[in-house]
């Protein structure tokens, strides 16, 4: 698969790239402003450690409790091969490593990542719809109203479908607890417990309530990581908060199919975001370049070492079979 969407990240660079004015791209980039991009990388390494310090809090309210640093090196081993695999790779990867390191069952360790990207989703659509509510009267002059309507409609509905979400699946977790648990393992038993588990997560009032406060100050700080670029390029982008939020979230569908690292994705949604807001191609293929170090660089520091320290635990979780992983909920 690997291959496939190498040759597609190739393909769309190309295509990107192909009449670009590299010339002016190359004086953007080498015209940067390098305290910008080092805060830039700064924060993202923090916002990268918050995420594994809520890895941490959200296996110990599923029920868990590990010490925190191996958790913590786990997470920076899955925030690394998810740069590199698609659709979270790491994430599925971090779930064998969970168990097979920590003896943390496979239905707490889907249940803690799960809920982790969870908040951090949701508190992002909040962060976006905030940004469109303080600014909107300005949003309509360059989305219009309908558009700047229908956006905040949107992100309210989602903000608020994720609140009911959240009370549901607890009130179906209290369910399934009082219910009896199917007899042996199998899907249907990791299913259910996946799904107690995670009400258990949801149901944890404090460490909930220091989950979502670190969610918050971590998506601040994936936001200003993105910010930091467009100074750093001395860009002056109107509405340029709900531009780098664009960039964000746009960018995150992108990373499903084409992984982060190899470009393709962010320099497609860099192009396409900014080039909305008035900011030329070689601008916004400079931006891409720029963000790409300052989000590619501290997942890279951070990980490196934690990686080549389980490579044989790696190695032994991709030999294992999903049967393997249903014997021990």
């Amino acid at each position: 698969m690997l291959p496939a969407q190498a040759i597609a990240s190739v393909l769309v660079i190309v295509l990107l790239v192909r009449e670009a004015e590299w010339e002016r791209v190359r004086t953007a980039v080498s015209g940067a402003h390098l305290g910008w991009l080092a805060l830039a990388v700064g924060v993202k390494t923090l916002g990268l450690t918050l995420h594994e310090v809520r890895l941490w809090t959200s296996l110990t309210a599923a029920g868990e409790r590990r010490p925190a640093w191996p958790v913590i090196g786990i997470g920076y081993v899955s925030g690394l091969l998810n740069t590199v695999l698609p659709v979270r790779g790491g994430d599925l990867l971090a779930i064998g490593l969970l168990k097979r390191e920590l003896k943390v069952p496979v239905p707490a360790a889907v249940a803690a990542i799960g809920l982790t990207g969870f908040l951090e989703a949701a508190l992002f659509g909040v962060f976006l719809l905030g940004v469109v509510l303080a600014g909107a009267a300005r949003w309509e002059e360059l989305l219009g109203t309908a558009m700047t309507r229908q956006a905040t409609g949107t992100l309210t509905v989602m903000t608020l479908g994720a609140v009911f979400g959240s009370v549901a699946l607890v009130l179906i977790a209290r369910r399934l607890r009082a219910q009896p648990e199917p007899s042996g393992p199998g899907p249907l038993a990791l299913v259910r417990e996946t799904i107690a588990r995670t009400g258990e997560g949801l149901s944890a009032s404090w460490l909930l309530a220091v989950n979502l406060a670190l969610a918050a100050v971590q998506v601040a700080l994936v936001v200003l990581s993105f910010w930091a670029v467009l100074p750093a390029l001395h860009l002056d982008v109107p509405f340029s908060l709900l531009a780098v939020c664009g960039c964000i979230g746009v960018g995150s569908f992108a990373s499903v199919v084409l992984p982060p690292s190899f470009g393709a994705g962010t320099a497609a949604t860099s192009v396409f975001v900014l080039g909305f807001f008035g900011v030329s191609e070689p601008n916004a293929l400079a931006f891409t370049a720029l963000s790409w170090v300052a989000n590619t660089l501290p997942p890279l520091l951070c990980g490196l070492v934690p990686l080549l320290n389980r490579i044989g635990s790696l190695g032994e979780v991709l030999r294992r079979s999903p049967h393997s992983e249903n014997s021990d909920l």
